[in-house]
């Protein structure tokens, strides 16, 4: 299975459950997430591309590095290791990454609950999702 820059990108901050109305890990009333709420560093939980099966450690690995506006992203999958970074916003549950190798940006749902991060992206024209649990 080949994996393209912009799909790991996605896979980044990009998760699982196709919506993404989950409250904020504070358990707070507010509608949206903002950038504090998501710092921190995660470990891969899942990562789906399309219809396919997804892959989960110890098949797929990897970590996640947030902060305020920058990510860092590592993916360890069967076709090698990937890395990316950049910058990323959040406006209510929607996320917006933009890649440092200049390739595009890429937007999507995100939701938090508790302490796993779901982010959701669709990059030419295929569907990823990723879950994270934050690493504490």
């Amino acid at each position: 299975m080949r994996v393209s820059r912009a799909m790991m990108l996605i896979a980044a901050v990009m998760a699982v459950g196709a919506g993404a109305a989950c409250g904020s890990s504070n358990g707070s009333t507010n509608p949206g997430l903002t950038p504090a709420e998501l710092v921190g560093t995660y470990s891969l939980v899942s990562l789906t591309l399309g219809n396919s099966a997804p892959l989960t450690p110890p098949t797929a690995t990897g970590t996640l590095a947030l902060t305020s506006s920058t990510y860092n992203l590592t993916l360890m999958l069967p076709t090698g290791t990937q890395q990316d970074s950049g910058t990323w916003t959040v406006s209510g549950h929607q996320w917006t990454q933009t890649s440092s190798s200049g390739q595009g940006q890429e937007q999507g749902t995100v939701s938090l609950s508790h302490d796993t991060l779901s982010v959701d992206l669709t990059a030419a024209g295929t569907a990823i999702s990723t879950v994270w649990a934050m690493v504490h």
